[in-house]
């Protein structure tokens, strides 16, 4: 038996649609629910192929979906942008594992990453969902418009919530958080930027 079952061709081969023989796939399950119709696509300039499931089990919905995912790879091959839905969490996380891997910086500086990711960085590129953005829609207006976001974060209403609470100071004399600066340094300005 083989893996692909139902496969037809577009576009001189650069649009593949098949179904995977779930029989195959999966022999040991005992029922199999059905098929979905998958997509391999060619993009220009780029090795190997993108494959990708549709979801979608009717072959002219999968066709549809499959055909505006080729034209949207192919326009943004041509725009330089990355054809894998990478967000920004998994891009910081690759790069702060290979600083540390390569020693770059002392544990003092890698906890400063640590902290300053989870409070600027993840809460700014976000999308509407509160999921991380992906890269391709981090236009260079959204980076920019990050400086005047944290600028004026403390003056916001989440910045204003961390400085009324802070539970490593329960049973201090005083519980604020207020030796945070309302505006950041240029120093500190200039240490995320580099980051």
């Amino acid at each position: 038996m083989s893996f692909y079952e139902d496969r037809v061709e577009h576009f001189g081969g650069a649009l593949v649609l098949f179904k995977r023989n779930l029989a195959v796939a999966v022999p040991n399950a005992k029922t199999h629910r059905r098929a979905n119709w998958y997509m391999r696509l060619k993009i220009g300039g780029r090795k190997g192929y993108v494959t990708r499931s549709t979801k979608l089990t009717v072959y002219e919905d999968a066709y549809e979906y499959a055909k505006n995912e080729l034209l949207r790879l192919q326009q943004a091959a041509k725009l330089g942008h990355s054809l894998d839905e990478y967000t920004f969490e998994q891009h910081w996380h690759n790069w702060f594992e290979r600083n540390v891997k390569n020693g770059t910086w002392t544990d003092s500086r890698q906890y400063w990453h640590e902290k300053y990711v989870e409070r600027y960085f993840k809460q700014y590129f976000k999308s509407k969902e509160g999921m991380s953005m992906l890269l391709n829609d981090i236009t260079p207006s959204v980076a920019i418009g990050y400086w005047d976001w944290r600028i004026g974060f403390w003056d916001s209403a989440e910045g204003k919530a961390l400085q009324k609470y802070n539970a490593k100071r329960r049973g201090a004399k005083t519980r604020g958080t207020n030796n945070a600066r309302k505006t950041p340094a240029t120093n500190t300005l200039l240490m995320e930027q580099s980051a």
